[in-house]
């Protein structure tokens, strides 16, 4: 796309390239992102010279975690090996010149998950293009891109950081890996603390069996976090405002601090119908609350009676329904939350995360967006799938997102404003902030 040529500056006109070097870094040390950083370095020589580029991941480089986690009697004795830690960006990107209106029959905002690549500290890095609900990569997205992205044209914004542990065999491991190793191969979900000291870094994992293992920079093995219980099925957990929350599949919930100190802080969920809740619980953290959204399937008019849940409704045949609640952890309790005013839930099978629409323009407002397996219905080209949905707390239902076309398209497909260049049919260059270049690729490594 072009841009017009910048006006020339007036004698008014505030010259940045001359701020004192003392007042970069105080402005520089505002920047939270890499992305911010990316930016700040991106205004002129001056301010690029004042901070060093800021390295592709936040996790501590190299790090090599303990395998297994927690014991496994079906787990091969001679599989040897480590995890390492990989991480994943939800990026907002939004036009900043005026575009036509006919643009905006896409979307004016466009959410993408990038996993980059930190093998290498070279220009041009890999990076992989993912679901933005689920762990697997975007098959066909590539196709829908132009050959050059030049982020400068658009605003950037980090979302959320998702994080993931990836096995890593170490010498004669057996090659076959049998069904019941996967439970301590695949890691349900994985966080870690958001802290600039290497030495405060720690991870939390829902992982065999859904038991909850702690890792803390220089442990030789996992700490299982005990209870008390004799049996505890976890289903989701963040790091939130200095503490590792964690949820089980009753609604209880526990906060574990950097002491390792465990601290109940929700008692578990009214019980009715088939449990304490739905089937699947997922938290979400604001800046000023921690949500819970429980998750249930095929719907039945007697277990939501006194919910006022009409089963017989348009979308009863779309077989979910949630429940949204905040944490009162001072009441040791859970509140059930009636509207979440501005805000849009998204939680998915490895992240979950919070959004304003008056930031966000085109998040529809007061509803989770949800999926439950992939964002695929299984074809190229055919997003979001079946499973994949949106529930509107103002009535209480629950349809497939692809019913919603103004809303799903703040995922897919691409907006209009991104095709300014011809489409490639395989890798991707796109011009960052610091003129890196970024190969794209569609599918799983």
């Amino acid at each position: 796309m072009e841009q017009p040529p910048s006006p020339p500056p007036t004698a008014n006109s505030p010259q940045w390239s001359g701020l004192n070097r003392d007042l970069l870094e105080k402005i520089a040390k505002c920047n939270d992102t890499r992305t911010d950083v990316l930016h700040f370095r991106a205004v002129c020589t001056t301010w690029r010279s004042s901070v060093p580029l800021p390295p592709k991941t936040s996790l501590p480089p190299l790090i090599k975690l303990p395998f297994p986690i927690g014991p496994n009697p079906r787990l091969n004795p001679k599989r040897r090996g480590h995890f390492t830690l990989k991480e994943s960006t939800v990026f907002s990107i939004e036009p900043i010149t005026k575009i036509s209106n006919s643009y905006y029959s896409t979307t004016k905002t466009w959410l993408i998950k990038i996993e980059f690549s930190t093998a290498s500290n070279e220009p041009n890095t890999k990076v992989l293009l993912k679901e933005p609900l689920s762990r697997f990569g975007f098959e066909g997205l590539t196709q829908k891109l132009p050959k050059v992205l030049n982020l400068l044209d658009y605003k950037v914004s980090e979302v959320s950081k998702v994080c993931g542990l990836e096995f890593v065999a170490v010498g004669k491991s057996p090659d076959e890996i049998e069904l019941n190793e996967m439970k301590s191969i695949r890691i349900k979900k994985v966080v870690v603390v958001d802290s600039k000291k290497d030495q405060d870094f720690a991870v939390m994992a829902v992982h065999t069996r859904a038991k909850l293992g702690v890792w803390k920079m220089g442990d030789k093995k996992w700490t299982n976090i005990d209870d008390g219980r004799e049996r505890a099925i976890y289903d989701d957990a963040v790091y939130y405002k200095g503490k590792f929350y964690a949820v089980d599949v009753t609604g209880l919930a526990i906060s574990v601090d950097s002491s390792m100190k465990i601290k109940k802080v929700a008692h578990p969920l009214p019980r009715f119908g088939f449990g304490h809740g739905g089937q699947f619980k997922y938290l979400v953290k604001s800046p000023d609350e921690l949500f819970l959204v429980d998750k249930y399937y095929d719907v039945e008019r007697e277990m939501f009676r006194d919910e006022g849940v009409d089963s017989d409704s348009e979308s009863s045949e779309f077989p979910f329904y949630l429940m949204v609640y905040k944490l009162n952890e001072g009441e040791c309790e859970w509140v059930k939350v009636e509207s979440l005013g501005d805000l849009a839930l998204f939680v998915g099978d490895d992240c979950s995360f919070c959004v304003s629409v008056k930031d966000y323009v085109g998040c529809k407002a007061n509803c989770v967006y949800f999926t439950e397996d992939s964002f695929s219905k299984g074809g190229r080209d055919d997003y979001p799938g079946y499973d994949t949905g949106l529930f509107d707390l103002e009535d209480g239902t629950a349809s497939p997102l692809s019913a919603f076309p103004g809303y799903s398209k703040v995922f897919w497909p691409p907006p209009t404003w991104l095709k300014a260049n011809s489409c490639s049919s395989g890798i991707t260059a796109v011009t960052c902030t610091f003129n890196q270049k970024l190969q794209i690729t569609g599918h799983s490594p």
